[in-house]
Parts: C-alpha cells; structure tokens; sequence
C-alpha cells in the first residue's frame, strides 16, 4: 500500500496547517500540497521549511485552480509513479492523534476490487449510532481512493471546479457498481465554513460570490443528475434556507449585491446546463 497525500492550499493559516499535515505525514509515501494562494502572496514554502520533511512536494500554476482539477492531476501523477491509494485533504481538517495510521489498517484489511472511497468519521458525528459500512457519499477531505478504482470511475468531475466533486464522485461511483466505506471509529476534525453569529441573531456562513455560486449551482445539477438521492422534502428546506434566507441575510454581509447576482448566476446557470468556471462573472473571492 503506497499512499500518495494531495492537499490543497489557498491563503492558509500555517499553524493550522502544519497541524494538519502531522496528522498523517508519517503514515503516507509522499505528500503534494498544491497551492492555489497567487504567486505573489504565497508563503507555503515558510511551512515546508518548519516541517523539514523530504516526502512534501510543492505543485502550482501561480494562480487558483480550485480543487477538480490539481486532484486529477496529482492522482493521475501518482499512478505513473506507482502509488496505489491516495488521501485527499484540504486546509481545514486534521485527524485525531494515532487516527490516520489506524485508518490505514484497517483500510489494508479489504480485499474486494469493488470499492472505490474510503472515509473517517468527520467530527465525531453520532458516535453512539454510526456503524463502519457502505454510505451513499463521503467528504472530499481525509478520504482515501484506491487509484485504479479512481481512474476507472473518471476521477472528479472538473467542470464543477470546486464543490460537490466528492458527492459527485460517489454517486457515479455507486451508479457503476462501487461501493463507499465509512470507517466509524476514526475521526476527522473538519470545518465547515465560517459560521459565526450576527450581532442581530441570525447565523452566517458568509461564502464568497464564487463560492455562493458554485455551491448552488452544482448542488440543483445533483439534483437533476441524481433525483434518486434527494427527497422533495430535502429539496423545499434547501430552497427555503440556502436560497431564499440567503438573500434576506445578504444585507448583513459583504458585496451583497455581488452575492446577489451569483445566486442568479447559479440558478440560470443550472437550468441552462452551463458548467465550467465563471471567473469573468464572479470577479475576485469576496
């Protein structure tokens, strides 16, 4: 078992970081952090120094690529170098202390060749009633993929850049016969945006234009690629509190009319069947 890391970086705080990346360095053949920061603001290398470890390589283009994209490449690189799983991260998470090396124990206990993601238990969710076994979608973040499973499913799904490329993934996964394995009993600290609290009461998580964007427009095309995998109900209470409550909430943000035209973008977008990246529309990250 031969375990490529792949972690992407966009202006990250380094001691996150670095904890980050010691909660599984020692227990992975190799470790690729591709940085998405703009040349110009980067300082990863300020990290790589600290840590002083020669299985951590640096790949980037200068600029944002996102996520779809520097993962398929970096796996696709690690099947020519002969790497036979490999772990997604991103800058947020990091394993409880011993997790990772037990993750990949018992990750080594499967034999069959019909499994195509294995993931950790993401901050302790229903400890008491959460059983290892097959699950519909894991998270991008601290999953493991067996590689020639990997590239026989197609990898992620680039034209939706950056989110739900992990539930994408597993949908198409299921739907070509692979399974996805929770393992229960390791866990994950991930997080998940940065929701505070207003002064007025209500809860933010106050995602940039591009993300408002790519979140809702890719979660409606999962909707339409996948009806199977979302109830009506589910449907109702996402448009009520990730579009509709969204915008009331606008005016407490920042750029709220930039937000304003993403959530437009992202629905006309979505019954157009227009994927790619909007980078032109949806100027700068905030």
């Amino acid at each position: 078992m031969k375990i490529l890391a792949i972690l992407t970086s966009f202006h990250p705080e380094i001691d996150a970081l670095e904890r980050n990346i010691r909660s599984f360095l020692d227990s992975v053949d190799c470790l690729i952090i591709w940085e998405n920061t703009p040349k110009e603001k980067s300082y990863i290398n300020t990290l790589t120094d600290k840590i002083g470890s020669d299985k951590i390589i640096i790949r980037t283009t200068g600029k944002n690529e996102y996520l779809a994209k520097p993962f398929n490449d970096c796996i696709k690189w690690g099947a020519e170098n002969g790497y036979t799983y490999v772990l997604t991260m991103d800058q947020d998470s990091y394993f409880a202390d011993g997790h990772f090396e037990n993750f990949v124990n018992q990750i080594e206990k499967y034999t069959e060749t019909d499994l195509a993601a294995f993931g950790p238990n993401n901050n302790y969710r229903n400890q008491n009633g959460l059983k290892t076994g097959e699950v519909e979608n894991l998270i991008i973040s601290g999953a493991i993929y067996p590689i020639d499973v990997f590239l026989k499913v197609g990898g992620f799904m680039e034209e939706l850049v950056i989110d739900a490329i992990d539930t994408e993934y597993c949908y198409r996964a299921k739907k070509q016969g692979f399974k996805i394995i929770l393992i229960s009993n390791v866990f994950l600290e991930h997080q998940l945006g940065y929701r505070h609290k207003h002064w007025t009461g209500f809860t933010l998580v106050p995602y940039s234009a591009q993300r408002t964007y790519y979140y809702l427009r890719n979660t409606f095309w999962l909707w339409r690629e996948f009806p199977e995998y979302f109830k009506e109900s589910y449907r109702k209470e996402f448009v009520k509190y990730r579009v509709v409550y969204r915008i009331l909430k606008l005016v407490l943000e920042k750029n709220p009319i930039l937000k304003l035209r993403a959530i437009i973008a992202a629905i006309r977008h979505y019954k157009s069947n227009r994927l790619g990246r909007y980078d032109k529309f949806l100027p700068g990250n905030n």
